[in-house]
């Protein structure tokens, strides 16, 4: 709770000069690695290994893809050049064509008649006719190269059309697919790196009532405490608790696991949060700022995972930012958190 500053100075003074960690509080009990979310740990890191296998397969996806996609340009090269001469070809034989049919208009459709009977004997006759024969079929030859040229042409422009849409789609899927991978993926190694950042919060702490998994409310750098239990307060009130010292919006974190089983905000408390311990203890931060995610009421949490922000709400309003902290076993009364907070913080 809010008390006057210059108490305050005298506190942290205290504080400064006598080092809690040496206390005879803290004796024999040195932190243990703590074990309680291993599991998640495990299975969040599996999860990493997992996805970039996957990337990896599908880079070497990726990689004989575009193998296939440059090859498939190098036929859609050869067809546009094959479209082009095709063109050029369908282009000319049209213009022999229009060549033979003016001839044909020009001289008239009697002018092979003429030919015929020209001739001095049968046998001149009989030559020439085969020679307007000749040119028929060749007239016709010529048409229906135009046309198969024509058809050549339309299918392969049809062709090198599909090739591009085949192309496009598939470097549109690829993109895709390697864009979900990689967010997986980040996604999965900041689950690593905060899960990581909570074991290290955590110490498996064995002494008398304390047993399980614990975590300092606050960053152990950022924050400092005194054993402040009974110390006077206004209206002729006693401190029930702990004031834990730390910077404006610091995150707050999980005591020890348990679940979130309510919020309030008060004149006197401000915004606060009540965690249900599974040591059978119910632990209070009031004080708060805000709430984070994990901090929702009914969520299960592990000790050391982010739940809140530090602040200075309800009556400490203006002074140091703090946590006014309680312990109250088995959801009683409240009984002097310290002990319990200076073995998971020091």
């Amino acid at each position: 709770m809010r008390r006057a500053l210059p108490f305050l100075a005298a506190i942290l003074a205290v504080a400064l000069i006598v080092p809690v960690g040496g206390s005879s509080l803290l004796a024999g009990l040195a932190p243990a690695p703590a074990s309680a979310n291993v599991q998640r740990l495990d299975d969040a890191r599996d999860r990493v290994a997992g996805l970039r296998g996957e990337m990896a397969a599908a880079t070497a996806a990726y990689e004989r893809t575009w193998a296939e996609v440059e090859a498939a340009r190098v036929e859609l090269d050869r067809l546009e050049a094959r479209a082009g001469e095709l063109e050029t070809e369908v282009a000319e034989t049209e213009i022999q064509l229009g060549e033979r049919a003016r001839s044909v208009f020009k001289h008239g459709s009697t002018s092979q008649f003429e030919l015929l009977f020209a001739a001095g004997s049968p046998t001149d006759a009989l030559e020439r006719a085969a020679l307007v024969g000749i040119v028929q079929e060749r007239e016709t030859a010529g048409l229906e190269e135009a046309v198969a040229a024509r058809t050549a042409l339309d299918q392969t422009a049809m062709l090198v059309e599909r090739r591009r849409e085949e192309l496009q789609l598939l470097t549109e899927r690829l993109s895709a697919e390697q864009a979900v991978l990689e967010t997986q993926l980040e996604d999965a190694e900041a689950t690593v790196v905060s899960l990581e950042a909570t074991a290290a919060r955590q110490r498996t702490i064995d002494r008398g009532t304390q047993q399980g998994v614990y975590a300092c409310p606050l960053d152990q750098h950022l924050t400092h405490f005194v054993d402040s239990w009974g110390f006077p307060r206004s209206g002729g009130r006693s401190h029930k608790g702990t004031d834990i010292m730390g910077p404006m919006g610091a995150p707050v974190y999980a005591f020890t696991d348990g679940v979130i089983s309510r919020h309030s905000n008060s004149r006197l408390g401000g915004i606060s949060l009540y965690l249900r311990g599974d040591d059978g203890s119910t632990y209070f931060y009031t004080h708060l700022q805000g709430y984070a995610p994990r901090g929702a009421v009914n969520n299960r949490v592990e000790a050391g995972e982010h739940i809140a922000y530090n602040g200075d709400t309800g009556n400490a309003r203006g002074g140091p930012p703090h946590i006014h902290f309680e312990r109250h076993p088995g959801g009683g009364s409240a009984v002097n958190p310290y002990p319990y907070l200076a073995a998971a913080c020091f």
